[in-house]
């Protein structure tokens, strides 16, 4: 049995949580309950257990110190959090410490037990039969959708009825079917990536949660662009699915006690009658989806709105010359301004669409990218995560900061190893310098001792050390020959000599120039 600390200053809650669930038969024991955080602390102590469930406010300690501190105590302990309040800050924190999951008041019976039947898979002990078979069919729904989503970006035909039944379980055959997609849209997704990640997660419980109450065959899964979902009906009534997804969007905005500014929005592809054409149906609501970039509503729906996919961006060849050049030179501040500049000159368009917002998008990265790769290699991952970034974007400033930023980041990066480059020459030429000041050094002597070309080690050596050649060996010499001088046993002669200088009356020129005395004074002012 998993043992199990409920912590919530409210008794009602914990009798709530007590008899909301059948703890026994999913392998639970709560050992204790307390209504302040350092007892709940002190039971993490005295009992052991492999679970906290815990408000966030509370007297003592708040849950999150609460959290912090128990896993001091025992690092393995799994934690769940239950917020009722607007408490966006904390609830971060909480993911920060790696809470196994959060809880919304008012407690639903559905989401807890599923966060106990996940969490008892994670343990790793013997999960239920139950567990077994949801997750077997949620496997098979995300292969589903992820070959609707192929098909969709193919402009292909979809399988058959019979294909689908057989390889994914779900029957199609002598209905109406559609594509969804539910998209949650939170402030500053990019900064909190696991929190983000726990609220598509919940959208997409949220949703197999209420369509079940329309229909037992469909598939969801989580996608890039959102949780998509494909609906069989034997006949489509509008209200009834109307007020399914608007129950769902609802749900998903109750969240924004934890994540704030959550915007959800319902984009439903046509209706078909065979399986073959939900790909046109998936893609329809993929284009409204990239659509609520320009147009914020909670549904969209392609029945009575079209997409409009022949009205397109295409960057200007002269400001992608000048955008690659940019990239070329790792000149980060033309770079923001071209961006910038080709960001205004798209919002001027009309009509504009969100699937132009993500032709302008494709084509500046692209174009970045090309100029930056003259550089040396991008990073491999960049647009691929720039492409997964695209859709957690909420409005087309928050793209805009998402490539600008990016992209600044990257040549940040190619500046530094280009600078790394160029050193690594510049320190050897040095080195090379130390060990044979004493001979009659030429800038081609060192250049060729580096692998370089006379020119442009020149004009390297001058860039990274701020000096010519001949005037950091004239001062590399002179150093050494003040150590020299210093010594009672060699004369002016003597150290001119060692020094790489056979001219003494031109050696005393260049000390004198360069230390303000002539050697002779300098060798008995520091005897």
């Amino acid at each position: 049995m998993v043992k199990v600390v409920l912590a919530d200053d409210e008794n009602k809650i914990i009798l709530l949580m007590r008899k909301l669930i059948d703890w026994d038969k999913l392998g639970y024991e709560i050992v204790g309950t307390a209504n302040d955080g350092l007892r709940a602390l002190e039971m993490v102590q005295e009992l052991q257990p492999q679970l906290l469930i815990t408000d966030i406010r509370m007297p003592g300690c708040d849950g999150i110190d609460l959290i912090r501190r128990a896993k001091q105590v025992q690092p393995r302990l799994h934690c769940i959090v239950i917020s009722g309040y607007r408490q966006f800050e904390y609830a971060q924190n909480a993911i920060k410490y790696g809470v196994e999951d959060y809880l919304l008041k008012p407690l639903k019976q559905e989401e807890l037990e599923g966060i106990l039947l996940r969490l008892k898979a994670k343990l790793g002990e013997e999960a239920a039969v139950e567990l077994e078979l949801q997750q077997s069919g949620e496997r098979r729904q995300e292969q589903m959708l992820a070959a609707l989503r192929r098909a969709a970006d193919r402009r292909q035909p979809f399988m058959d009825a019979a294909q689908a039944e057989e390889l994914f379980g779900l029957r199609l055959d002598g209905n109406q079917c559609f594509a969804a997609l539910v998209k949650p849209d939170m402030t500053d997704s990019r900064m909190y990536p696991d929190g983000y990640r726990l609220l598509m997660q919940h959208t997409l419980e949220i949703v197999r949660r209420e369509v079940q109450g329309v229909t037992g065959r469909y598939a969801a899964a989580v996608q890039r662009e959102g949780v998509a979902v494909v609906l069989s009906v034997p006949s489509y009534q509008p209200v009834e699915i109307r007020r399914c997804f608007t129950k769902i969007r609802k749900e998903i905005e109750k969240q924004r006690d934890l994540f704030r500014e959550i915007r959800s929005t319902v984009c439903l592809g046509s209706r078909r009658t065979c399986p073959e054409q939900l790909a046109d149906s998936l893609r329809e609501a993929l284009w409204l989806c990239r659509d609520r970039l320009c147009r914020p509503q909670p549904w969209r729906d392609a029945e009575s709105e079209p997409p409009a996919y022949a009205v397109r961006f295409q960057l200007d060849a002269a400001r992608k010359k000048r955008i690659q050049e940019a990239g070329e030179y790792l000149d980060r501040d033309r770079l923001q301004q071209e961006i910038e500049d080709s960001c205004h000159e798209l919002l001027q368009q009309e009509p504009l669409n969100g699937q132009m917002i993500e032709d302008w998008f494709r084509q500046v990265l692209a174009a970045a990218v090309y100029g930056m790769q003259q550089n040396g290699p991008v990073a491999e991952e960049l647009a691929g995560r720039m492409e997964e970034q695209f859709w957690r974007c909420g409005s087309p400033q928050d793209i805009l900061h998402l490539l600008r930023d990016d992209i600044l980041k990257q040549a940040g990066q190619l500046l530094e190893e280009q600078s790394r480059r160029e050193a690594r020459p510049i320190l050897e030429a040095k080195r090379y310098m130390q060990q044979h000041y004493q001979e009659a050094l030429r800038l081609e002597d060192v250049s060729s001792a580096v692998g370089f070309n006379a020119t442009y080690f020149s004009a390297l050596f001058k860039k990274e050390t701020g000096q010519n050649f001949m005037d950091y060996l004239t001062e590399l010499r002179i150093n050494k020959s003040k150590e020299l001088l210093c010594r009672d046993a060699l004369s002016v002669q003597d150290v001119a000599e060692r020094v790489g200088y056979r001219d003494l009356k031109y050696f005393s020129r260049l000390f004198k120039k360069n230390t303000g005395v002539s050697p002779s004074d300098y060798k008995k002012l520091y005897r």
